[in-house]
């Protein structure tokens, strides 16, 4: 029983230190999609500005050669670079909500199983020590009561098998 208070009290612990490192890694990941997002947010302010003065040139007739060889206008870019970032924002903002949840999902359980930890006083780990200590004491005794069993078996001459 005590052992299995034991490995249990040790699994709770190495998982609340393991929740722990995950949720600061995601912690983590979290600011650095923010920080994405803030650059492509200003990104994106910047290619508007951008357009902008894009949509003065094409209406003045400006127009650039693809390497297709495709004539096309400032317009089209522009049209293009803005879908492909409000594409990759859009990741960006979905990923963070996927971390934001998981993150939130740890941080309960994590606090759930400290509620739980907490529950377990003072009192309870002194009594695991204390058994822990009997236990030993009992291994140490029958070791002795062995020894002697052995001698007990050589000096009647009968078989002695010791069992594990």
């Amino acid at each position: 029983m005590y052992n299995e208070l034991q490995k249990r009290y040790v699994k709770e612990i190495k998982r609340n230190q393991e929740q722990s490192e995950t949720i600061k890694n995601l912690t983590i990941k979290i600011h650095e999609l923010e920080h994405n997002l803030r650059e492509q947010r200003q990104r994106i302010e910047q290619l508007e500005c951008k357009k902008v003065s894009w949509k003065t040139s094409a209406v003045s007739g400006k127009r650039s050669r693809t390497t297709e060889g495709e004539v096309t206008s400032h317009r089209d870019f522009s049209k293009k670079k803005e879908c492909c970032c409000s594409e990759h924002l859009e990741l960006l903002l979905k990923e963070i909500k996927r971390l934001k949840k998981e993150n939130e999902k740890l941080s309960t359980e994590r606090r759930a199983l400290k509620n739980e930890l907490a529950g377990l006083d003072k009192d309870f780990f002194e009594e695991v020590e204390d058994l822990k200590h009997a236990v030993q004491e009992s291994v140490k005794l029958n070791n002795q009561y062995e020894k002697c069993l052995k001698q007990i078996s050589v000096m009647y001459g009968l078989p002695f098998t010791a069992h594990l």
